[in-house]
This record gives C-alpha cells, structure tokens and sequence, in this order.
C-alpha cells in the first residue's frame, strides 16, 4: 500500500481547510435564510462538507488507507458512515447586518463551483490511487450541487442568462443595479462613514 506524499498531504490540508471554511460559513447562514428549500439546499450541503471532511481526517490518518478505497468503482459509493458530527460554530455577522437570501444562494453557487474545481484539480496531481477515488467523487457532489444552487437561482428569476439577442451593456447595468444602490445607501459605499461597533 503506498503512503501518501508531503505534497498529497499538502493537497489534503488546503481541501480540508476549504470544507471546514464552507462549514462555518454555511452554518451562518442558516440563521438568516428564510426560503425553506434553500434552507434545506444549505443543510444538504452542510452535512455532505462535513462528511468529507471527516473522510479527508480518516486518509490523514490511515484509517481509509485500506482496501475499501482500493477496489471501490466510483470511491465514495456507500457512504457516509452514521458517526456524529458537532456543527461548527455559527460565523458572527456584523452588528445590523445580514444576508439576503439571494446573496447566499449566490455565494453558496459561487463555493461550490470552486470546490469543484479545486478538489478535480488536486485529484488529478495525486498518485495514491483511493484518494483520487475520493477527490473525484467529492468534486462530482459539487458539481452537482453548484447546478442545484443554479436553478434554484434561476426559478427565483436571480440568475437570468444573457441572451444572443440582448443588449450586454443594459443587461449588465440592469443585474447589478440593485447590488450598486444597496452599496451607495449603506456605510460601505462611504469609506468616511464611521462603522459600527
């Protein structure tokens, strides 16, 4: 069985990182959405962050570096197991501020896109064979998730594809009007503005 390498645990330690990133973030969120099936989206995504996250703990320490990722077709099929997971703490939001539920879908689409990439990515630089296995099917999860994010977006009428026929420049303007009008009225548009304590 060949051990891993100081560059595959260096892979392991920045996927595991950005999970337990996307753990704490996630959980903040739950406090503030308010549409039920992006809440349940959210929790979803939660639970399956932190159930790689405890698959990449096992590979880091020999515990999955055994036969039942060898000769697994498709790494991760079978899984997770039932163990318990404490969430992580709740990420405290600044005082008066909150999250609209399109900026967390938004942001939630925009991390699972990048853990898609990220995790194919390291998968491809590995050469132990069950921790490409897992990466590959970690990464497909995203995949899929970034698409559900997408058409939860989509049905809401918050991501609106640009058409052949549409001006781009008015199409552009007209997204990113409200984002722009939020950011002149609030404090952060006035970088002389005290900030709250």
């Amino acid at each position: 069985m060949p051990r891993l390498t100081p560059s595959e645990y260096l892979q392991m330690h920045e996927i595991a990182s950005s999970y337990a990133t996307l753990i704490s973030k996630v959980t903040g969120y739950l406090s503030f959405v308010s549409d039920p099936d992006l809440e349940h989206m959210l929790e979803s995504a939660r639970r399956k962050a932190e159930t790689h996250y405890r698959e990449l703990i096992d590979i880091s320490q020999g515990e999955s570096l055994s036969g039942k990722f060898e000769n697994m077709d498709g790494g991760l099929q079978g899984r997770p197991r039932n163990a318990a997971t404490r969430s992580a703490a709740p990420v405290q939001p600044r005082a008066g501020q909150g999250f609209s539920d399109r900026t967390i879908a938004s942001d939630c689409l925009d991390c699972a896109k990048s853990l898609a990439v990220r995790t194919i990515w390291a998968a491809t630089e590995i050469s132990h064979v069950g921790l490409r296995r897992a990466l590959s099917e970690m990464s497909r999860f995203y995949l899929d998730a970034a698409y559900e994010f997408y058409r939860f977006m989509e049905q809401k009428g918050w991501y609106v594809p640009l058409g052949a026929n549409e001006n781009p420049e008015r199409w552009f303007q007209q997204h990113h009007q409200q984002m722009i009008s939020t950011y002149q009225e609030s404090e952060w548009g006035n970088p002389g503005a005290a900030m709250p304590s």
